[in-house]
């Protein structure tokens, strides 16, 4: 105790050394400002400085008494141990407003609060200096920070025509920065009326983050002092005992000692506060009035006041409460999703592009891509800045840091242009991909499964319902943007979704080739390559969606002549699938429902495949008529030295099915002669039987689609007993 007395002790003798100074300390030779700094900076970067030290520092620094040198120091040791006093921000701002600081340091108080935004105990009174902060605007070196500040602090009663009209001219005399377009975006979401700008249709970063030592730093230090912070949160935000209990309670899993800062905030305030007009009805005031998301104590509360519950300031808190997120899909509050949105941009280029990541960050960030990836399950819908963070990641990704997440983000894709989705997303997988493992080829190949599936159950039912109310506007506006449905509005690019799907598919297919020759058709890329080309053969009967496009037959080769089982009933059954897509097709194609172009579908390609699987696995003559146009036995045995047997690919000759042509026999003959597989051609019914027993359906249901046999024969052929 005694020495933890003495080092707050010194700490104290430092600060004082500072507030206490009558005049201009001198910086050369002046060994106790040395001391004093180090022991500042020592303590700011390991437990940080408590409430009153904050106040004190920043008066000295933004008072300008002091030289520049030390006023900058002061500042960037200006580290909170729990929270940011908003009087110590108060008294910055009154100092800059009287001109006396540098623009240096002016500059550098600005990017203080702005990385300590989020621990300022209380925003209300910094959002009363909002006209205030409004007029550093006219200072160019301090514009991005003010901008960013106002972003920030912006609510729907702020927005006046004179600031508006202010920005505007603004943009017209330096030009579209990236900061004033991000503030009027945030204006115009609120009043698209009167902001007249075009601004840009992909959301890129307005607000770059520049302090990344910094920053950690600041983060480093919460890690430290994360239980104690929290609780204080909650006192400091006028919560009351009950209010405070509950919000313990549904987040106490969340919250440990050690525990390391989670990108995620938590719920402790609410976003803003109403401002009456005296003009309104004092009824209507009274009915509607907005309540606070941390005032709701049960469920049922919820139920009564779900129109009125206002969402908190932290808006990043959605990813980890489930009823924020049934609010916000159940609200589809634009100014709502728009922040999240911009929040999400921002906490991914902060904590993975541009941040130099170890072992603990990665874990931390791996969390929170996890709560991103179950919101966006939840909402079934993609969130259109993450696709402009994988557009940027992809390029410089090693293909092992967060690589499931990656992958899981992919998924979730947007429809969208082939051409675009390509640049994007599946040429910096393409390079991955080739000079991966197998392994990594088969996690490739089944992302890009789920990603035709999002596609079909998800986005196109989204894309056909933007195009019906569409078509019924006859008189539509060519020029007006058009927009999907759903939560996250984002503009529709010019092209056929169909069109687009397809290429994704013959992409897919050529990919999928390659890898079975690189890795000599491994079992588990089969595996993973047969689930694509299943999930393709029944986009039709399972999601409606107006494509059977048939891919490259040596998709199908290597699979059929493999060495397991496996490969060949799944051929089959994915050949099944797609005579029952053809055939709904045919159906379907008097009275379509969405009028698109049809593929040209090549049924002969189909047919030919029926005709040598069914040769070979039936018939047992695989090398029976020697056509141009056969798929699997398009060569002239006779050109070999040893020429196959006719029956050498059937059902129970075939390399792949002589384990379980074994093990019927094993069954059904006496252990003395089990016979040839030869002899399981007499009972082939018997053994079709037996395979769906063994859970190899497709070979059955193939052949019971495709050959056609008399009932009356079928039983005879049952009663032959085996040789």
């Amino acid at each position: 105790m005694s020495r933890k007395r003495r080092s707050t002790d010194k700490l104290q003798e430092a600060v004082e050394f500072f507030t206490k100074a009558t005049g201009p300390i001198k910086v050369r030779g002046n060994v106790e400002l040395k001391l004093s700094l180090d022991l500042l900076t020592e303590k700011s970067k390991t437990v940080g400085l408590n409430t009153e030290h904050i106040e004190d520092l920043i008066d000295v620094a933004a008072s300008a008494q002091q030289a520049e040198t030390i006023s900058s120091k002061l500042i960037r040791v200006l580290i909170p141990s729990t929270y940011v006093p908003v009087g110590a921000v108060v008294k910055a701002i009154s100092h800059m407003c009287t001109n006396k600081p540098s623009s240096a340091i002016q500059s550098l108080i600005l990017r203080w609060i702005l990385l300590v935004y989020d621990y300022i105990d209380d925003k209300e009174k910094i959002h009363k200096l909002y006209g205030l902060i409004f007029y550093f605007l006219e200072n160019q070196v301090l514009m991005p920070h003010v901008c960013h500040l106002l972003f920030l602090l912006t609510r729907k009663e702020d927005i006046k025509m004179f600031r508006v009209r202010h920005l505007l001219n603004l943009q017209t005399r330096i030009g579209p920065q990236p900061y004033l377009t991000g503030l009027l975006s945030i204006y115009k979401l609120y009043f698209p009326n009167l902001v007249s700008v075009c601004l840009p249709r992909t959301k890129r970063i307005f607000f770059p983050m520049r302090d990344h030592q910094w920053s950690s730093t600041i983060k480093k230090v919460q890690e430290f002092n994360q239980s104690g912070q929290v609780e204080h949160s909650l006192s400091v935000s006028g919560i009351n005992t009950t209010e405070r209990s509950y919000i313990q309670g549904t987040q106490s899993v969340h919250i440990g000692k050690k525990r390391k800062l989670d990108p995620v905030p938590v719920i402790h305030s609410n976003a803003s506060k109403e401002i009456v007009d005296p003009r309104d009805d004092i009824t209507k005031l009274l009915e509607f009035r907005r309540i606070p998301y941390v005032q709701i104590g049960d469920f049922q509360q919820l139920l009564d006041k779900v129109d009125r519950i206002e969402f908190p300031s932290q808006i990043g808190a959605v990813l980890r409460c489930p009823v924020l997120q049934h609010l916000m899909s159940y609200s589809g509050d634009k100014v709502t999703t728009c922040r999240f949105s911009y929040w999400i941009q921002a906490t991914l280029s902060d904590e993975i592009l541009d941040h130099s990541t170890n072992t603990e960050d990665i874990q931390r960030n791996e969390k929170f891509l996890d709560q991103l990836i179950r919101f966006m399950d939840f909402i079934q819908e993609g969130v259109p800045v993450v696709e402009q963070f994988l557009s940027r990641f992809l390029h410089t990704w090693n293909g092992f840091d967060y690589r499931p997440q990656v992958f899981r983000l992919i998924t979730h894709c947007r429809l969208q242009s082939f051409n675009k989705l390509n640049d994007t997303i599946l040429e910096p997988l393409r390079k991955l991909f080739f000079c991966s493992s197998v392994y990594f080829k088969c996690q490739t190949i089944l992302c890009l499964t789920e990603l035709l599936r999002n596609m079909a159950a998800c986005e196109w039912p989204r894309y056909l319902e933007m195009y019906i109310e569409n078509v019924e506007d006859t008189e539509m506006d060519d020029s007006r943007p058009q927009y999907f449905t759903g939560l996250f509005l984002e503009e529709k690019d010019n092209f056929k979704p169909v069109t687009a799907v397809e290429d994704l598919i013959q992409y897919t297919s050529r990919l999928c080739t390659l890898a079975l020759q690189i890795e000599q058709s491994h079992c588990l890329l089969q595996h993973c390559i047969l689930d694509f080309f299943d999930l393709v053969s029944t986009l039709r009967q399972k999601y409606d969606f107006p494509c059977s496009l048939f891919p490259s037959l040596n998709v199908f080769v290597r699979p059929f002549f493999s060495d397991n089982g496996m490969g060949i009933t799944r051929v089959c059954t994915i050949i099944t699938n797609y005579k029952k897509s053809f055939t709904l097709m045919k159906e379907k194609s008097e009275t379509p429902k969405f009028p698109v172009e049809e593929d040209q579908i090549s049924l002969r390609l189909c047919n030919k495949i029926i005709v040598d699987i069914s040769n070979a696995l039936w018939r047992g003559a695989a090398f029976m008529s020697l056509k141009e146009d056969q798929a699997f036995f398009n060569f002239d045995p006779a050109h070999y030295d040893q020429s196959p047997n006719r029956d050498v690919f059937s059902m129970y000759m075939h390399q792949g099915m002589l384990g379980y042509a074994w093990m019927f026999l094993k069954e059904t003959q006496p252990a003395e002669n089990k016979g040839h597989p030869k002899g399981i051609k007499a009972v082939k019914d018997v053994f079709l039987n037996f395979l769906e027993r063994e859970y190899m359906n497709g070979i059955p249901e193939f052949i019971r689609s495709f050959i056609r046999r008399s009932q009356r024969k079928s039983l005879k052929e049952n009663e032959k007993p085996l040789p």
